[in-house]
């Protein structure tokens, strides 16, 4: 019987605990119809050796900064962006390299239907940093909460970060997902982004190795960020800007360059 590797294993895992329809259904929404969402160009990691990049993005609570021309509907969709907050659909990563993503979270938490991405999964050493602690689980806020003097974190993820592998893609499969610590629900919006007033962001970190180039991935959210007013009922917080290029997901690319 032909072995799996233990990411395989997890991605598997992963897809059946979601539904394979989610994760099925975003990658046909990416692949097959030009004109759900926006389209960004290519944003490519910065390499910072020969095997090694660096990342940087930003989730907001809404889509001001990055869609500036939204219609008032999806105006206060929750959004990506690129390190200088442009849209952030296609990504690129060097392959067989070390890829650090930073990330701004601006975004306040919201409730984890499944527990399952509370916990950091495939990145190396199997933690992220938060604010530069590390932590393994949204259960470790608290700790690092009490010893980062004038900073409370929300209890609960703004977002997940996650990579995975489409379906049917069984070469080098990947699944790294970082639960992206939100902005406590009282701190003051200090933070002045392109005429926009946010609180200050947290600042999340992590890093995961590539293979081999010449295979896409699929990236996205899995904390319930749509459409609140049904949440907890189908399609469970992921409609709207969870489904939409441009805003909760597209690809990453493993690519020479």
């Amino acid at each position: 019987m032909k072995q799996r590797s233990p990411a395989f294993v997890i991605g598997l895992i992963a897809s059946i605990i979601l539904g394979f329809g989610i994760v099925a259904g975003v990658w046909l929404g990416l692949s097959s119809i030009s004109g759900l969402g926006s389209e960004s160009g290519v944003f490519r990691a910065t390499r910072t050796g020969p095997n090694s990049a660096t990342r940087e993005l930003a989730t907001y609570p809404d889509s001001h900064v990055c869609h500036p021309d939204a219609p008032a509907e999806q105006a206060i969709w929750v959004t990506y962006c690129s390190g200088d907050n442009g849209l952030a659909t296609k990504l690129e990563v060097p392959p067989n390299s070390v890829i650090t993503v930073v990330l701004k979270q601006y975004d306040s938490g919201t409730t984890l239907i499944n527990d399952y991405f509370g916990q950091v999964r495939g990145t190396m050493g199997g933690v992220a940093m938060l604010d530069g602690k590390p932590f393994s689980n949204i259960s470790d806020v608290s700790a690092i909460s009490k010893t980062t003097p004038g900073h409370t974190f929300s209890s609960d993820p703004g977002h997940t970060f996650t990579i995975q592998s489409v379906p049917n893609e069984y070469r080098y499969p990947i699944f790294v997902s970082v639960p992206l610590i939100g902005v406590n629900s009282s701190a003051h919006a200090n933070v002045n982004v392109a005429g926009n007033m946010y609180a200050t962001p947290n600042i999340i970190s992590f890093q995961f190795r590539t293979g081999p180039a010449g295979i896409t991935y699929l990236w996205h959210c899995y904390d319930p960020c749509g459409d609140t007013q049904y949440a907890r009922k189908p399609p469970f917080g992921f409609s709207g800007p969870m489904w939409t290029l441009g805003y909760m997901s597209g690809t990453v690319s493993v690519t020479n360059y």
